[in-house]
């Protein structure tokens, strides 16, 4: 039951938290910063619970359990410290692998759900 609730929580999420990234890149709706950080935040807690109960289950994988917990500490790490990373005309590179951390994030952590399941 845990694994399914953390799997729903992951998918709105990130998905909210997709959507307003985007939102971001266009121009629009800067004063979301805060609401995507707790997105993000919510995400990568869902993704940390889905990779502990794959470590611990009977038959669980610890590489799936290890690969969720450094992707979610990394996606952290980047999303607080991304504005001050490589400003300029060249911050796009930072946010496109943010991007593609969260889609990561995702991933993973429906991959480990379908997994214990």
């Amino acid at each position: 039951m845990v694994i399914r609730i953390a799997s729903a929580v992951l998918t709105l999420a990130g998905l909210l938290a997709l959507i307003s990234g985007v939102l971001f890149w266009t121009g629009t709706a800067l004063n979301l910063i805060a609401l995507h950080m707790v997105l993000g935040f919510l995400a990568v807690g869902a993704l940390w619970v889905i990779g502990a109960a794959q470590a611990f289950a009977p038959r669980g994988s610890w590489v799936i359990a290890a690969c969720a917990l450094i992707v979610g500490a990394v996606m952290i790490v980047l999303g607080m410290m991304q504005s001050s990373l490589l400003p300029g005309d060249y911050h796009w590179i930072i946010q496109v692998i943010h991007l593609a951390l969260g889609l990561l994030t995702i991933g993973i952590g429906h991959m480990a759900a379908a997994r214990y399941r």
